[in-house]
């Protein structure tokens, strides 16, 4: 099996850093920090750092072709333009007052997926929603614990739910915008870790963070394999997605929180590998 070892990117102890997103045109990192209720920004080729300041927790969030962020917030779903001084909530969806948004991310058509966790265990009050950008709510899957890694290829959604400690497949229908032919990938190990945020590369391979794990995996959808492990120096690796100017450095997110002795907890990781991710894709709405 490949191995390889993230190092220290942003040099920062976010107490939940999450969700990050490439943005190719500036060769700009976007990521939030869940409980710092911001969005921070890398530019990459100079280093400068800059933070949008939210009110809310915020789970997830996408870049909008109309420019600025369709979020995931803790109250519900927002438009935000870039400078933070726009702000409109749709009417859908309506969250649970138990859950709280987490995971989302657009797919290849710029539709936003946008998943829920629960505030209190074993409640399994989640859901996951589809913005497809034309007004629309659509309720995708519901009786979730921690709706979490999203990734897309072709017509087929993968797909985590934490507590599931699995990685699902399902097939889109595209024109009942509706989920069938669901497989199990792979089940992950039960014990302290747990699968979190997920993207693919070009050839179709899974790359799950694992929570708890320390690592990022590489897997086979066609039979769950495991082919390579990024070791990442924060046991709570969140989540991860490809970018720079090749498209061959995952950035890798972690958190702080209850693990006061690691030292690099809640950083943000990059490693430069032999495989090409693809983009994070913008909203259409």
């Amino acid at each position: 099996m490949e191995q390889y070892r993230a190092e220290v990117l942003v040099d920062e102890k976010f107490q939940l850093s999450e969700g990050p997103v490439w943005e190719k045109e500036t060769e700009t990192l976007h990521f939030v920090d869940i409980k710092g209720c911001a969005i921070h920004r890398l530019h990459l080729p100079d280093g400068k750092r800059s933070r949008l300041e939210l009110s809310q927790n915020i789970g997830c969030f996408a870049l909008r072709k109309a420019g600025g962020y369709i979020t995931g917030l803790a109250a519900g779903v927002y438009h935000i333009s870039e400078d933070g001084k726009t702000i409109e909530k749709l009417a859908q969806p309506e969250f649970d007052p138990m859950t709280r948004a987490n995971d989302g991310k657009c797919d290849p058509q710029g539709r936003f997926w946008c998943g829920t966790a629960d505030l209190v265990g074993g409640v399994k009050l989640s859901k996951l929603y589809l913005l497809p950008g034309d007004g629309r709510c659509i309720e995708m899957m519901d009786g979730l614990e921690c709706s979490n890694g999203l990734a897309f290829h072709g017509n087929k959604l993968y797909y985590i739910d934490s507590n599931r400690h699995r990685i699902d497949e399902y097939t889109v229908d595209e024109e009942s915008l509706s989920l069938r032919d669901h497989r199990v990938v792979t089940e992950i190990p039960r014990g302290q870790m747990v699968p979190d945020g997920m993207t693919v590369d070009e050839e179709g391979m899974l790359w799950a963070a694992h929570w708890g794990g320390g690592f990022v995996g590489r897997y086979d959808p066609r039979d769950g394999k495991l082919l390579a492990r990024v070791e990442v120096p924060a046991s709570q690796s969140s989540s991860c997605c490809f970018g720079g100017s090749d498209m061959q450095t995952l950035f890798i997110t972690s958190a702080s929180l209850g693990v006061p002795g690691e030292t690099e907890a809640g950083k943000v990781f990059a490693v430069h590998l032999p495989y090409r991710g693809v983009d994070s894709y913008r909203y259409k709405g």
